[in-house]
């Protein structure tokens, strides 16, 4: 991309350092890009990437609020419309997670990069699904449905670590003994999961 070009399309210019940066981010790791590496790949001059991004800190919270927000749309409307939740409101949630992982191999490699090198900054969106996701839980916990001595919070957590594990380090667990296939996992983790949330006996509806 020539200057020119990079003067009369502004908007291109921008993208393609975000997707220079992207890539780079998912293959290596933010801390060992530099600015001047995103520079050449994106084939611009280093002023440009600050004129568009600011720092590569800024740079790097673009590229995870890209990566996310989608997800993030399509989940955080699925909780605000289940006024009345059900359990399988929770499958359903596990299941878009699942599948937004599978789909996206480039945003479960930022994810590992976010945890190698504790990067705490991407948390409102995580906040505001958690929340959310927690507050139904304890919606269905109210109406008996759910027991009532399990964290809401816990069970986000459980799900969101569980899935994002199954793809971070399925290049070790693919080749241990009985391993099933992707659907098989999630089949099966969605057995243990909202089995385990039933109600045991009458004092886990009534605590």
């Amino acid at each position: 991309m020539n200057a020119e070009a990079q003067t009369r399309d502004p908007e291109r210019t921008r993208e393609t350092i975000l997707e220079a940066a992207t890539g780079l981010f998912i293959e290596h790791g933010v801390s060992a890009v530099s600015m001047s590496d995103i520079a050449k790949t994106a084939k611009v001059t280093k002023s440009l990437i600050h004129h568009h991004f600011g720092s590569k800190a800024e740079l790097w919270e673009t590229v995870k609020e890209t990566a996310f927000t989608e997800y993030f749309s399509g989940q955080m409307a699925m909780l605000e419309e289940a006024e009345d939740p059900a359990p399988a409101l929770l499958k359903d949630s596990v299941e878009e997670y699942f599948h937004f992982l599978k789909n996206n191999p480039g945003v479960v490699r930022l994810f590992a990069w976010t945890h190698l090198e504790g990067d705490s900054t991407c948390v409102e969106m995580d906040q505001k699904l958690v929340a959310l996701g927690a507050e139904r839980i304890r919606q269905v916990q109210e109406k008996g449905l759910f027991r009532k001595d399990v964290n809401p919070s816990h069970v986000v957590a459980t799900f969101c670590m569980a899935c994002t594990q199954w793809f971070e380090a399925k290049c070790h667990h693919q080749h241990w003994p009985g391993m099933g296939s992707d659907e098989d996992f999630l089949e099966d983790f969605l057995k243990l999961l909202l089995d385990g949330l039933l109600p045991r006996d009458a004092s886990d509806t009534d605590r």
